[in-house]
């Protein structure tokens, strides 16, 4: 064969081969030539199939060459094999040099390999120097080796095989890659050549290079997994992704890139997932916990649009912390939701629904289904409802705290209790800013008062109004409509009441209530009427007042009527105090009837 008249040889592959030589070769070269075609057409045919099996390699570092190769049997200067399938080109294979030794081993220098895909496309692996096994099928390049496609991807490794038999390209040395908007290193490549899927198994570093000016995102883990015809990474084992001041940590991270690769569009986390947040503008710290977490990113701003975590979840911004099964925010609604178990805490309060919606930018939170809230004092200057040295607890259908106008609304059949003093209505408003707590619907309270010396039942004083305002500095609660005020067997009923209280060692009790406008009074058979009335807790009387002399009590058991400016009742000892210009006068009345119905007023709470 001379370089005149190229003669053609048969492999075991289908694409046709035309070796071209300066000079005459012996049979054993051409053979070994033809031996080398055969695996880099191999490599040309099997490069962009679908549908390969995934195959796991243990790789090793190869070994050093040994200082004596064996006799020389074979030498080439400048050749070139090229390799055509179905009338287009297949690949091309140049070398400086290829020199045989004894056996079947054949070393390579000044290695250029192309090869030509199905769609057009292509990718060329530069290296100083090379090996070939025409029996194991397996090609090394050694030496600065290059990988360069024409879809942009560049690595860089000192060591490089292919196996034809697995189609696969792989190397156990550091690599360093680049594609178009990213960049980074490694330990060890796996290129599945007809899946175009890449992994690198061990310390890889990516990072992004966007536009000038952009935050970078970094990603550090134990091994990366990459697919050539999508913009997908995966990452396992330790991940940690930075984007500027924001971290995230897991065991599997999943991301997908832009078109041009600069920035992060989507990411999906398992396995113990922690990502802190930027600090907002006031300072305030956010993190989220999860055991998976999914987030889309807006497109300019590169800020979330939209998130979902699910599977322990906390999340943690500034003084606030939530627990739930699941999190959902979507940034177009401003709309944080906390299902399963949800729980909100602060440093004094805790909200527990069955479910939690937030909205940040408005300062707003929701909470429907059996809602429980406990709220601490604030402080020794007092605090928020009833009686401000304690924990404050509500109970209701649903809230809806407004942080921005500082005030809580509790709907339906709302309860609020504390130290044994309890406010029961259809809704229940803190006012926070005002330090007011308002009641409007079927309004119920009861103020507990300890028994004196610390034995005996303690006694219980009940009132029921439409609506109630409870001025918290004041220590006044002011209860309008349909006013009715229950004690011990005793009932007095006017158009306003105001319920006056005053702190002691026992914490806050209520010392005093007045009623004005059609006030009247009921204790078993006897009635009464008056201008105003005022009611002593801590003594347990009653006095009604009328400045004209007419405030009137009947006795329907005996008949018996008394008026005068003022009539004390003693509810505990069951008698009148009359007062005349004959001077003061305990009367007292006949003992109730068993058959009497008792006066507890009736609620549906």
């Amino acid at each position: 064969m001379t370089d005149a008249e190229p003669r053609e040889q048969k492999i075991d592959r289908p694409p046709k081969v035309r070796v071209r030589s300066a000079r005459l070769v012996r049979t054993l070269r051409v053979l070994v030539l033809v031996a080398l075609a055969g695996v880099t057409l191999a490599l040309a045919m099997t490069f962009g199939r679908r549908d390969q099996p995934q195959t796991d390699i243990t790789m090793a570092p190869a070994a050093a060459p040994t200082a004596v190769d064996g006799p020389v049997v074979d030498q080439a200067e400048r050749f070139q094999i090229s390799g055509t399938r179905e009338g287009r080109p297949a690949f091309d294979l140049e070398a400086r040099m290829v020199t045989g030794f004894v056996g079947e081993r054949k070393l390579l220098d000044g290695v250029r390999l192309t090869i030509y895909d199905e769609d057009g496309g292509s990718i060329r692996i530069v290296g100083r120097s090379g090996q070939f096994d025409p029996a194991e099928r397996r090609a090394q390049l050694k030496g600065e080796v290059f990988i360069e496609s024409s879809a942009g991807l560049r690595l860089q490794t000192e060591v490089l095989f292919y196996d034809s038999e697995r189609d696969m390209i792989f190397t156990a040395d550091p690599i360093r890659f680049g594609l178009e908007g990213l960049e980074g290193e490694g330990r060890g490549l796996n290129y599945q050549v007809g899946e175009r899927r890449i992994k690198i198994p061990d310390r890889v570093r990516l990072r992004t290079t966007g536009s000038d000016g952009a935050v970078p995102t970094r990603v550090t883990s134990g091994d990366l997994v990459t697919w050539l015809d999508d913009n997908t990474v995966v990452f396992t084992d330790e991940v940690k992704l930075s984007h500027g001041l924001e971290v995230l940590h897991g065991n599997y991270l999943k991301l997908w890139f832009s078109e041009d690769r600069s920035r992060v569009t989507r990411l999906s986390a398992f396995g113990d997932v922690v990502a802190s947040l930027a600090p907002q503008p006031d300072g305030r710290l956010s993190e989220v916990r999860a055991d998976s977490l999914a987030a889309r990113f807006a497109s300019a701003s590169e800020s979330i649009e939209a998130a979902e975590a699910s599977g322990n979840c906390r999340v943690s911004s500034g003084p606030y912390t939530s627990r739930s099964r699941s999190a959902r925010y979507d940034r177009l609604s401003d709309l944080l939701e906390l299902r399963g178990d949800p729980v909100v805490l602060s440093e004094r309060d805790r909200i527990a629904a069955q479910e939690i919606d937030l909205r940040p930018g408005q300062d707003l939170l929701e909470a429907r289904g059996d809602v429980r809230t406990v709220s601490l004092p604030q402080g020794e200057s007092g605090g928020r409802g009833l009686v401000g040295r304690s924990a404050l607890s509500f109970q209701s259908g649903a809230l809806l705290a407004d942080g921005a106008e500082r005030r809580i609304t509790y709907s339906g059949s709302a309860r609020a209790w504390q130290e044994g003093h309890s406010i029961q209505a259809e809704t229940i408003v803190l006012d926070e800013a005002n330090r007011q707590l308002l009641a409007t619907g079927r309004v119920m309270s009861r103020y507990t008062r300890p028994a004196g010396g610390g034995s005996g039942a303690p006694s219980t004083t009940a009132i029921t109004a439409h609506t109630l305002v409870l001025d918290e500095p004041r220590g006044v609660a002011s209860y309008r409509d349909q006013v009715s005020l229950t004690r011990l067997d005793t009932r007095l009923t006017a158009d306003f009441m105001d319920a006056y209280l005053q702190d002691d060692a026992a914490g806050r009790q209520l010392h005093r209530v007045e009623a004005r406008q059609s006030v009247a009074v009921k204790r078993g058979d006897t009635f009464g009427t008056a201008q105003r009335a005022e009611y002593l807790s801590g003594e347990g009387l009653l006095v009604l007042q009328d400045e004209n002399g007419l405030a009137e009590v009947v006795d329907a058991a005996t008949g018996r009527t008394m008026r005068g400016r003022t009539l004390t009742f003693d509810l505990a000892g069951d008698r009148i105090l009359t007062e005349t210009a004959s001077g003061r006068t305990w009367i007292t009345l006949t003992p109730e009837s068993k058959d009497v119905p008792a006066v507890e007023p009736q609620t549906r709470h």
